[in-house]
């Protein structure tokens, strides 16, 4: 009896937590404006190819949340890049109508949040971005500046920390309701060398509850500088974190480190309510795989119509039906190459 009450529970949870996951009351949009960047960080792994949205896909968006809308209870509009404040019109302009929404259906809760590299993030920008719902970032620091400008160039090869560092202060000395999440990359060269910047941070920007502070290690995604970068290893990166956070927050951490992973995490890629919409209206799931063709999932029409090609999609969100730990947490890993997919799809069409 014991037995097949705790087989219940299992099931209950189960069920629970994939009810959770595939809600039609919520949507979550990663939408980049442009693909172009006015960086050339040494690990980035975009290309560059494809430029600034045009009208019929901007269309196409307003028509996509406007449809899903009517039976929403949560939306996350995301805004991902290049750059996306490159094309801070577009961002202003799809989040002024998002936020239209939220008036014309008041159970709406709208939510918008961009990962930036703040070099255009002034005063005056995060300010007309707070008024439309714009109010989380994610920035990134390489270290102090020395560090970080022979990593994150501007794409004319001129240094960008100064400017990075007087936007931060400046939104810092406001009164702007926003949160920002400060993401510091490391490597295995330049890990005993960014002390100076965490010490700037402890005390510029900790004593600031609209701020926290998150440490990640580089790693290889796919840029053409892949091979003269020195990485960590798995168990090296958890070891590193856990010696720069004792640094910047002390020794007896309270709680774990804004951006910590936690244990039952789902990645935004393995959600069935959540999609990528690339600048020329190509939808994906995931950010990172941008160059890999099952990341192309189908196309956005103007009207709003998600035009799917078939067997793209499922193989993505294969966690939601095996609650697999790391299909849901990356599903990127082991998914089915072009063929297998085709061959799948081949073998169900014979079946019927």
């Amino acid at each position: 009896m014991t037995v097949e009450i705790l087989k219940q529970s299992d099931a209950n949870f189960a069920n629970s937590k994939r009810a959770r996951l595939i809600s039609d009351k919520m949507f979550q949009l990663i939408i980049l404006p442009t693909e172009q960047c006015n960086f050339r960080c040494i690990y980035c792994y975009e290309d560059f190819s494809i430029g600034q949205m045009k009208p019929e896909t901007i269309l196409g968006i307003k028509a996509l949340i406007q449809k899903r809308c009517q039976n929403l209870n949560y939306l996350s509009i995301s805004w991902f890049g290049g750059e996306p404040l490159v094309a801070k019109n577009i961002v202003t302009d799809i989040s002024e109508y998002a936020m239209s929404l939220t008036n014309k259906y008041p159970d709406l809760h709208y939510q918008s949040n961009m990962t930036t590299n703040a070099y255009l993030l002034d005063f005056n920008t995060a300010s007309i971005l707070a008024n439309v719902g714009v109010r989380e970032y994610q920035i990134s620091l390489d270290g102090p500046r020395e560090i970080h400008d022979k990593s994150r160039l501007r794409a004319d090869g001129k240094s960008t920390f100064d400017r990075i560092w007087t936007n931060l202060l400046a939104i810092r000395d406001s009164s702007l309701p926003v949160d920002i999440k400060l993401r510091l990359h490391f490597t295995a060269d330049t890990f005993k060398l960014i002390d100076p910047l965490i010490e700037d941070i402890k005390r510029e920007f900790l004593p600031d509850s609209r701020f926290s502070v998150f440490f990640k290690s580089i790693e290889h995604l796919g840029s053409p500088n892949d091979t003269s970068i020195n990485v960590f290893s798995e168990a090296e990166k958890e070891a590193a974190v856990k010696i720069l956070e004792a640094k910047l927050f002390g020794e007896n951490l309270q709680s774990p480190q804004n951006g910590a992973i936690p244990d039952d995490y789902v990645c935004y890629a393995a959600r069935p309510n959540s999609l990528v919409i690339r600048a020329n209206g190509t939808v994906g799931k995931c950010t990172v795989a941008l160059s890999d063709e099952r990341n192309n999932i189908g196309t956005l029409q103007s009207d709003g119509r998600l035009q799917l090609i078939p067997g793209r999609f499922a193989p993505w969100v294969r966690g939601i039906e095996s609650l697999d730990a790391l299909e849901l947490g990356c599903p990127l890993v082991s998914l089915p190459t072009s063929d297998e997919i085709t061959a799948n799809l081949l073998s169900k069409a014979l079946a019927v």
